[in-house]
């Protein structure tokens, strides 16, 4: 797999127009070899849903970002550059959830799926899920654990977390008008957990 079969597939380009023809080749294709590294040395713990969080959303962002870091960009331009990358990748999700967010009982079609979809994509191998309610009123659950946490920690860029969960906000944005949703804060920003509110708007 290459970093333009990713979530970022519009990253080669955006390195050039950001840093000039040369030095943005030369960003992209170091980041395109730190990909292929972190994709030979990954356990994806045998899991199908762990595999496709790693090579298409994790390591793309990781990749990029150590690069950026590795061409001696400091720590805040970096995340800047990659938290531009990101938010283009959940704008594109966005739009996937306007569809949800348009159709009538939106609220109830989610309710009724929100577990079993947790179940498949976020599994136990990776997040610690605490559910709290899911009631015709709020789905409210808090993830103790969680890979993205665990494993910008293991490669020394916890700072890097905090931009993985900023495109939850954007992305369950396209749920409006009729599910909010809210947190108070996640395991990236030091909080002891990531809690997830979707609020039926009435």
């Amino acid at each position: 797999m290459k970093l333009n079969e990713t979530t970022l597939p519009f990253l080669e380009v955006d390195c050039i127009q950001q840093f000039g023809q040369e030095k943005g080749k030369l960003i992209f294709e170091q980041a395109e070899k730190i990909y292929q590294e972190l994709l030979n040395n990954a356990d994806y713990r045998n899991n199908a849903a762990i595999q496709n969080h790693l090579q298409l959303k994790l390591f793309p962002t990781l990749a990029y970002y150590k690069a950026l870091r590795g061409e001696g960009i400091n720590q805040n331009e970096a995340l800047e550059y990659v938290r531009n990358e990101t938010h283009k990748a959940a704008n594109v999700q966005k739009e996937e959830m306007k569809k949800l967010g348009s159709m009538p009982f939106a609220y109830t079609i989610y309710r009724l799926g929100v577990k079993k979809h947790m179940r498949k994509n976020f599994p136990d191998d990776g997040w610690t899920t605490e559910w709290v309610k899911c009631n015709g009123k709020e789905i409210h659950f808090n993830l103790h654990n969680c890979i993205y946490w665990e494993l910008t920690k293991m490669y020394d860029c916890p700072e890097l977390c905090c931009v993985y969960c900023e495109n939850d906000d954007i992305s369950f944005s396209g749920l409006l008008p009729k599910i909010r949703f809210e947190r108070t804060g996640t395991l990236g920003n030091g909080s002891p957990y990531c809690d997830f509110h979707f609020l039926k708007v009435r």
